[in-house]
């Protein structure tokens, strides 16, 4: 069932590409079950990757149940994308402070030059727990 939706839904962007001509970015924000991570990704880069531009996939945690099943699944995902086209996030950490981000960028004239495509590649926020899951 998922495959056959994601196929016809990205048979349409196909379809959209080809009446445009334009530059084409693709960005699939995955907050689904891990269980189908793999089987999406493996759609998309089958179906629907970009031919004029870049194709990423972000990847909402939770991203395996341990270290081990993590490198499993990244091990998966590395089948069908490159490291720098998958991006993990965990959507509750920090959500206060990426909330205020393009205040902080948007109220301050300095950033504007420089907190641009041109100068940063990606934003990585990390936030180590020393504690579980537990009661959220």
């Amino acid at each position: 069932m998922l495959t056959c939706c994601l196929r016809s839904f990205f048979n349409q962007m196909c379809w959209w590409d080809m009446q445009g001509g334009k530059v084409s970015n693709r960005l699939f924000y995955l907050s689904i079950p891990p269980n189908i991570f793999i089987d999406a990704v493996k759609c998309a880069s089958s179906s629907a990757s970009s031919g004029n531009g870049w194709t990423r996939v972000i990847v909402e945690k939770p991203f395996g149940r341990d270290s081990d099943s993590s490198a499993a699944l990244t091990k998966a995902l590395k089948q069908y994308l490159t490291e720098d086209q998958i991006f993990r996030i965990d959507h509750y950490l920090g959500k206060e402070l990426v909330e205020n981000l393009s205040v902080l960028r948007f109220s301050n004239l300095i950033f504007e030059p420089l907190w641009s495509r041109q100068y940063i590649r990606n934003v990585q926020l990390i936030f180590s727990e020393d504690f579980g899951t537990e009661g959220r």
